[in-house]
């Protein structure tokens, strides 16, 4: 799952999946387009349910920032490790 947000030349994005260990993972992603400036972090979660939880409080302290979200169609990648 990828959600964007913006708010004039702002950005927030957030993934969430599940790596190959079974853990989910949520990372957020922000900077503003003008000033060049980005960072990045990442969190841990063991349950889909608490990593589901995390994006919905992120989505409520953004929309009252001001943030709107984007949407924008993402293609999923489906990877066969099976040999």
């Amino acid at each position: 799952m990828i959600i964007r947000w913006q708010k004039h030349q702002e950005y927030y994005i957030v993934r969430m999946y599940q790596d190959l260990v079974g853990d989910w993972i949520v990372t957020q992603s922000w900077g503003d387009y003008t000033e060049n400036k980005c960072a990045c972090n990442q969190t841990v979660s063991t349950s889909y349910q608490d990593a589901r939880l995390m994006v919905r409080e992120i989505r409520k302290q953004l929309k009252r920032k001001g943030f709107r979200h984007v949407a924008r169609k993402e293609t999923q990648l489906g990877f066969e490790f099976d040999h």
